[in-house]
């Protein structure tokens, strides 16, 4: 027995889907183990179990899956075919609903006595390059507000572990240094855990002038 129609959880900011109650990127094999947990089988010894899934022609949030079913019954070989279709419900997920709320975990403080607009953007840059390829395994490596302040600029950083690769980063290429703080913001309410928003100050040096000759 299985369903003629399924409806996987799709997040339309990051594609990422939403199988076994986590959200997670499409694998194949990931869907395929998602949709065999919907079969269900009383008499069948020794099945085994093909699924193939096919976009639908003119709808592009509709799947068609085709699941072939091969056993025994009584000793009896059976092979069956169902088709179903699969719809892709378009949602966000809870990494890029936190990012779009501009909620927080971490402040990196960039502090340098020769602040130019120049020099922000080039190190506002640095932290972005820093950040991008942690997104592959932490969507919520990402700044969701630049704040300038009289000697540098703050980045409020979604991912606190994200935020602490990026400011060791800036703070190593530069040779500045580093200060880690942290206050209490609250509780989670599925852990029952105390919530902390980390502050990285980076304090660099003055940049140093390019020799004019």
């Amino acid at each position: 027995k299985f369903p003629s129609k399924l409806e996987l959880e799709k997040c339309k900011r990051c594609e990422k889907i939403r199988v076994f109650g986590k959200w997670q990127e499409w694998g194949d094999q990931r869907v395929h183990s998602w949709l065999k947990e919907k079969i269900k089988m009383k008499k069948i010894e020794n099945p085994s179990i093909e699924l193939a899934l096919t976009p639908h022609p003119k709808e592009e949030k509709e799947l068609r899956l085709k699941v072939m079913v091969s056993g025994e019954v009584e000793d009896s070989p059976v092979a069956l075919t169902v088709h179903s279709t699969l719809f892709l419900r378009a949602n966000i997920c809870n990494d890029d609903m936190l990012i779009s709320s501009d909620y927080y975990e971490a402040i990196i403080q960039v502090r340098f006595p020769d602040r130019t607009i120049e020099r922000v953007r080039a190190l506002q840059e640095e932290i972005v390059q820093a950040l991008t390829p942690l997104q592959k395994s932490d969507s919520k490596a990402v700044v969701v507000n630049w704040a300038l302040q009289t000697h540098g600029f703050d980045a409020w950083v979604v991912s606190s572990k994200a935020a602490k690769n990026a400011a060791v980063a800036l703070c190593r290429a530069h040779k500045g240094t580093l200060s880690v703080s942290n206050k209490q913001i609250g509780m989670d309410v599925h852990t029952s855990k105390t919530k902390y928003r980390f502050t990285y100050l980076v304090r660099l040096p003055e940049e140093k002038k390019k020799d004019s000759n």
